[in-house]
């Protein structure tokens, strides 16, 4: 009897870290396409620090690229959303940095028992949570500045629109609500998905987008980061 016809992954974050993911999916004999819903633009060119500050929070991979191109120092404490972007941060040379938990709340929390009382926090564009209001509100102060921007890139590739339609995708991965909602609005025409797709969300609120998509379950992962997602593809796929 012949065996079941495995269907792809489809990986939706910026072209670097669905590659990474795409690499380490294919040791495991998960097959992934790759659309990147968004690419990231750098908006800054330089960067001047307070000089009082003694910490610095990072929301992401991209945050930490952006600060390490623009400012020299590295000597200060930085709190991190999710393993990866600490993993990221200690291989640029950030020597203290940790993970402090999945979502900005937590990073939040963490920041407010530090002892530390002025941040730095290198952001993109578009921000799923005001981490400065957030920490304001816990008599922490927050220097802010916007380095980089996720920009739409477009419509999915000829070989991605294909295989979509086809079903030879079997899960779509959303990585925020932004993806989620690019997604929704780039294939809500009839017949751009095939039936029987899937998808997957980093948490419920990225989920919400993709109810009028019509797919045939979505699954929120455990826990908002990038550990819980690559465990679900890995449980789904």
């Amino acid at each position: 009897m012949p065996g079941r016809r495995r269907r792809a992954v489809l990986l939706t974050r910026p072209l670097e870290d669905s590659r990474a993911l795409a690499d380490g999916l294919a040791e495991e004999g998960i097959q992934a396409e790759i659309w990147p819903l968004t690419a990231i633009r750098p908006l800054a060119m330089s960067l001047k620090l307070p000089p009082t500050l003694d910490g610095l929070l990072f929301t992401s991979a991209h945050g930490v690229r952006a600060f390490a191109g623009l400012a020299p120092r590295r000597d200060l404490p930085a709190l991190c959303v999710g393993r990866r972007t600490a993993d990221v941060a200690r291989r640029l040379g950030f020597a203290g940095a940790l993970s402090a938990g999945p979502d900005a709340e937590a990073l939040a929390r963490a920041a407010s028992m530090s002892g530390l009382r002025h941040f730095f926090h290198a952001r993109g564009r578009d921000a799923a949570a005001d981490l400065k209001a957030m920490l304001a509100a816990r008599g922490v102060h927050v220097t802010e500045a916007v380095l980089y921007a996720a920009e739409e890139t477009g419509p999915p590739p000829a070989p991605v629109a294909h295989a979509l339609g086809s079903g030879a995708i079997g899960l779509v991965t959303l990585w925020s609500r932004r993806n989620a909602e690019i997604f929704a609005r780039r294939m809500a025409a009839p017949g751009a998905l095939a039936p029987g797709l899937r998808g997957l969300a980093i948490s419920a609120r990225a989920a919400e987008p993709l109810a009028a998509l019509g797919l045939a379950s979505v699954t929120v992962a455990e826990a908002p980061d990038g550990a819980a997602m690559r465990a679900a593809i890995r449980a789904l796929a």
